[in-house]
């Protein structure tokens, strides 16, 4: 079973060159898809048969559908560009696949040690979250049948921010199960350390708020 990964690149985003030698030790069948908004740097790492760099226009949403629309995987795994993988990701991942699981699934989230140590306290607020409330973010690792993806009709293009919260909701409200995978997913801490733990964890408790009311209302308007 082939598996598709996807990663959206920023203009001047090089995150993805610390994950890509993490995803090609993978012993399982896997293509890689980069999805960016500039053209193919000359990077060794990109002469991998299993890498397919794309380029096309700038925007997380439209990005990560360029990847999916490209992908040959019966399974789609969408993963940001600063994510850390350790073992348990894969026998993990391999588990999820071979259920051929009609869910979504999500990893739980850890904060890498590149900012404050409240960050701890944070990626447990997330896990609860996830599990209670059923509000996984994008930075969880969602990954699912490439034909349910596509039932969902994707990310919504036109949701400036907030695409995975959008996607989650539309899931729910079609029955989807929301799956949380029993590994951890390492995500960057950079942005509490650059922007103050406080500020930035206030910042994003008012915007998964108000994102999640925003999904709800245009759910309901479907």
């Amino acid at each position: 079973m082939l598996l598709s990964i996807i990663i959206p690149a920023g203009p001047d985003d090089s995150a993805w060159k610390t994950l890509l030698p993490q995803l090609l030790e993978s012993k399982e069948p896997v293509e890689i898809i980069v999805s960016a908004c500039l053209p193919k740097p000359d990077e060794a790492l990109l002469d991998d048969e299993r890498v397919i760099w794309q380029t096309g226009k700038q925007g997380r949403a439209r990005q990560l559908n360029l990847g999916a629309q490209t992908a040959n995987g019966d399974y789609l795994w969408f993963l940001h560009a600063d994510s850390g993988l350790n073992p348990a990701v894969w026998t993990t991942l391999d588990m999820f696949l071979a259920e051929n699981s009609e869910s979504l699934g999500y990893f739980q989230l850890e904060f890498a040690d590149d900012g404050p140590l409240m960050t701890q306290l944070n990626a447990r607020l997330a896990n609860w979250r996830s599990r209670v409330l059923g509000l996984p973010f994008g930075d969880q690792g969602f990954v699912l049948k490439k034909s349910l993806f596509e039932a969902l009709a994707g990310y919504d293009e036109l949701v400036p921010i907030g695409e995975d919260l959008d996607l989650v909701i539309r899931a729910r409200a079609q029955g989807i199960y929301l799956q949380q995978l029993p590994a951890r997913l390492i995500s960057s801490a950079r942005r509490y350390r650059q922007q103050g733990w406080l500020k930035t964890t206030v910042k994003h408790l008012y915007l998964t708020c108000k994102l999640s009311w925003q999904a709800q209302q245009r759910v309901r308007q479907i």
